[in-house]
């Protein structure tokens, strides 16, 4: 086989290894060496499969039509066909693929294997649908679950449905300003929406923005606010 067409497999390791919902998610961190030779054996793999598919082809079809077929591809180097069809169907693949998997699981899944601390929290607020407090650098506070995950590495926004929102103070204490959760409830009840995602009322949060992040349990706060009145 001809070096220059060892590019074509080449390019299809690189495809699947970036564009696969099985894979794309977790490619963002890992260094360029490693990129390299992960798509080199996604390569190796893919022509495996297409090399026995045209041994197969070749097995079952007449040496009339394999004549048709040979005539049609515009490149007349041996195995340029091989090449391409490696390239054609990696890419077929990985976009069939796609459309059977739950991108947001595999974000997940990726966040879970290579999160950072930030980002693993993030996946616990979405998963099990518990609130954060997020302080951002101007002061302000969001009391919040998380709508969606951001892409590893990709992403650095945060977008939240609100439950409250608020302050702190010049002791750095909360101060809450505005409840989301009772206007909320006002619109379900008077029917004008199903569920919340329907007000459109998500915040998108830069993560350059936030100082800190922590879960927030509403009993806990009351006890520690009850705890610091007491004391002081």
């Amino acid at each position: 086989m001809p070096w220059n067409l060892l590019l074509l497999p080449l390019v299809a390791g690189y495809y699947i290894f970036t564009k696969s919902y099985f894979f794309k998610f977790k490619q963002q961190r890992i260094d360029q060496q490693r990129l390299v030779f992960e798509s080199i054996i996604l390569a190796v793999a893919a022509s495996i499969i297409t090399y026995s598919i045209r041994l197969f082809y070749e097995s079952v079809a007449s040496p009339e039509f394999q004549s048709i077929v040979y005539k049609a591809i515009p490149i007349k180097s041996p195995y340029a066909g091989t090449s391409l069809c490696i390239l054609l169907l990696s890419i077929t693949f990985t976009e069939i693929s796609n459309l059977f998997l739950d991108e947001k699981k595999r974000i997940i899944k990726a966040i879970k294997a290579i999160g950072n601390e930030f980002e693993l929290q993030l996946k616990s607020s979405f998963t099990e649908n518990k609130l954060l407090l997020f302080t951002l650098n101007n002061g302000k506070i969001y009391i919040a679950w998380v709508k969606e995950l951001p892409i590893p590495s990709v992403s650095k926004y945060v977008r939240i449905i609100p439950i409250i929102s608020g302050y702190r103070d010049d002791q750095k204490n909360v101060v809450f300003t505005t409840h989301y959760l009772s206007v909320y409830g006002e619109y379900i009840k008077e029917g004008k929406v199903q569920s919340i995602s329907e007000l459109n009322t998500d915040v998108i949060l830069n993560s350059d923005d936030i100082v800190t992040v922590s879960f927030f349990d509403n009993e806990m706060y009351k006890v520690f606010n009850k705890v610091g009145k007491v004391e002081s």
